[in-house]
C-alpha cells in the first residue's frame, strides 16, 4: 500500500507501508534501520526518514547493526561492513543525525534489540530489498512493531515497483528502462534535519565507537567463520566506493567495453564496485549519473547496459520471485532438458568440497576459484565459464545450483545478492533461450573452457592464481 503524508499527498513509488499500525505521537524518534544501504548520502531511505522526522517535529535516528548470525558471516563480510560503518558514522555526524551501531558478539545478545528500539518510534524506515535475508526480517518488523513502518527502495537507478511483472530477459526490460530513466536519473538531496539528536541516546545496547585501527579485534571476538578471510584490496566504505567510481569513470571508463574482458587485466579495466553496490556503499543511481557525465566514452554504453540493464533485471527476477536463490525458480524448459540429459556421462564427477578447494581436472576454471577465495570477486567472462563447466561434473543440475550459490555465498563480496543469483541462473538458461542440443547441457547454452581460452588469452591468469594456490588455500 502507499503513505500519504499529513499533506495528504501521494508518497514516491519507493515507499511501501509494510504494516498497518499508526503513527506513533508519543514516539521520541523516527527510527530508520539501516540494513542494505550503509551510506550517509544519496540515500532515499534516510532521505524519507529525515523528512518524516521534520514533519513530525521529532529527531531521526539511525541504527545499524551487524548479528553475527547471518548465513555465512565472516571476517571477510563483518570487516567490509565495519569499515563502512565508520564512514557512516562520520556522514551522519556531519548531518547532525544520530547514528547507534551494534555488534553483538553472539546471537543471544542481538535478541529483542529491535523491537525495544521500535517502543520509542513514532515511526520505522528501513531498506527494502528483495534478497538474502532482508525480505524476512521486514515481514517480522511488520509483525512485531507496533508503530507504522516502511520499506524504501533504492536498490537500482530506477524503482522496482516500476516493472511489477518477470521478465523475459533484457530485450524486455530495455525499452522499458529507456522510457522512464530520465525521469528518475536526477541527483537526490538528502534534507536537514531540523531537529537535533538528543545529546544522549538510552539505548537498549553499548554503542559501538567505531574506529578503523579496532576492526581487525571487533572482528576477532564475534562468533562467525574466521576461516573466511577480509579482501585487502577492497576497503569496506562510501570513501573508497566514492573514490574507485571516480577513478574509474576518469581513466577506464574509455576502454571497459574492450578491457573488461582481458584476464590479463583483472582489477586494472573493471569497476571493482560490485562489492560496494551489494553493500549500498554507492548507490547506483550515482553510478549511472557518472557514467551519463562521460557519455561519449566508449565503455560508457556497454557500462549502463551492465548497471541499469543487466543488474536491474536481476532485482526485478528477485523482487517477483520469492525463490529466486533456488534451482526451482528456473524456466521450466531449462530444468526439463537439463533432466532429460542428467545420466550423459560425464567427464569427471566431483563434489563440493573439491570445487570448494579449486581441485577440477580444469585449471581455468580453478584459477576462477582461487581468485573468488582470494579476492573476492571473479574476472567477469571466467566467472560465467565458473557457472558452466560443475554442470557437466554432477550429474544432478539442482545440486550442482545449489554448490555454485553456496560458493558464491560463502567467498564473494557481492555475493548474497540478486545480481549473483540470476547470474548463477543464466549459467542454468535463466533469461537465455534454447540453443542447439548438447550433451549433458541440452538446449541451455554450452560453455567449455577450451573455446574460452581459444578466444582469450587466459595463460597468464591461469598460472597467476594457480602459483598462488598454497597461500590462498
Amino acid at each position: 500500500m502507499s503513505e500519504r503524508n499529513v499533506a495528504g499527498e501521494a508518497e514516491d513509488i519507493r515507499v511501501r507501508r509494510v504494516n498497518e499500525a499508526p503513527v506513533r505521537r508519543s514516539g521520541e524518534l523516527v527510527l530508520y534501520w539501516m540494513q542494505m544501504y550503509r551510506r550517509a548520502d544519496d540515500n532515499a531511505a534516510l532521505a524519507y526518514a529525515i523528512r518524516r522526522a521534520n514533519e513530525l517535529g521529532l529527531p531521526c535516528v539511525v541504527y545499524e547493526a551487524l548479528r553475527p548470525d547471518y548465513p555465512f558471516a565472516s571476517d571477510r563480510f563483518h570487516t567490509f561492513v565495519l569499515e563502512g560503518a565508520c564512514d557512516v558514522a562520520a556522514g551522519l555526524a556531519k548531518r547532525g543525525v544520530s547514528h547507534a551501531f551494534f555488534l553483538p558478539r553472539t546471537p543471544e545478545e542481538a535478541r529483542g534489540v529491535l523491537a525495544k528500539l521500535t517502543l520509542r518510534a513514532a515511526l520505522v524506515v528501513t531498506d527494502d530489498y528483495p534478497s538474502f535475508i532482508v525480505p524476512e526480517q521486514i515481514a517480522a518488523l511488520a509483525r512485531r512493531a507496533t508503530c507504522a513502518a516502511f520499506a524504501v527502495d533504492d536498490c537500482t537507478a530506477v524503482p522496482l515497483a516500476l516493472f511489477p511483472k518477470d521478465e523475459y530477459g533484457a530485450r524486455t526490460l530495455r525499452p522499458k528502462l529507456a522510457r522512464v530513466e530520465e525521469a528518475w536519473l536526477t541527483p537526490l538531496v538528502v534534507p536537514a534535519p531540523r531537529i537535533a539528536p538528543p545529546p544522549r541516546l538510552d539505548l537498549p545496547f553499548d554503542p559501538l565507537v567505531l574506529d578503523r585501527a579496532r576492526v581487525p579485534e571487533l572482528v576477532a571476538a564475534c562468533a562467525i567463520d574466521h576461516g573466511v578471510p577480509p579482501c585487502d584490496e577492497f576497503p569496506g566504505g562510501s570513501v573508497a566506493a566514492n573514490a574507485r567510481a571516480k577513478a574509474f569513470v576518469s581513466r577506464k571508463l574509455a576502454s571497459y567495453d574492450i578491457d573488461r574482458n582481458d584476464p590479463s587485466r583483472a582489477g586494472e579495466a573493471t569497476s571493482g564496485l560490485s562489492p560496494y553496490l551489494h553493500f549500498g556503499m554507492v548507490s547506483a543511481r550515482r553510478l549511472a549519473l557518472l557514467a551519463r557525465e562521460r557519455k561519449e566514452a566508449a565503455g560508457a554504453a556497454p557500462f549502463l547496459e551492465q548497471l541499469m540493464v543487466r543488474r536491474g533485471l536481476a532485482f526485478t527476477f528477485a523482487r517477483n520471485n520469492p525463490l529466486h536463490r533456488e534451482y526451482a525458480a528456473l524456466p521450466a524448459w531449462a530444468k526439463a532438458t537439463l533432466k532429460d540429459h542428467a545420466s550423459d556421462p560425464r567427464p569427471w564427477l566431483g563434489t563440493l568440497d573439491e570445487l570448494t578447494n579449486a581441485s577440477t581436472p580444469d585449471p581455468l576454471w580453478n584459477a576462477a576459484q582461487l581468485e573468488l577465495r582470494a579476492r573476492g570477486v571473479i574476472h567477469g567472462y571466467a566467472r560465467m565459464l565458473w557457472g558452466k563447466l560443475p554442470i557437466t561434473w554432477m550429474k544432478d543440475p539442482a545440486s550442482v545450483h545449489a554448490a555454485l550459490v553456496h560458493l558464491n555465498d560463502r567467498f564473494a563480496l557481492d555475493g548474497r545478492d540478486p545480481d549473483g543469483y540470476a547470474n548463477i541462473g543464466w549459467c542454468f538458461g535463466l533469461h537465455d533461450r534454447p540453443w542447439p542440443s548438447r550433451a549433458i547441457f541440452g538446449t541451455v547454452r554450452c560453455m567449455t573452457s577450451k573455446s574460452a581460452r581459444r578466444k582469450l588469452d587466459f595463460e597468464g591468469y591461469i598460472e597467476r592464481w594457480n602459483a598462488k594456490r598454497g597461500e590462498i588455500l
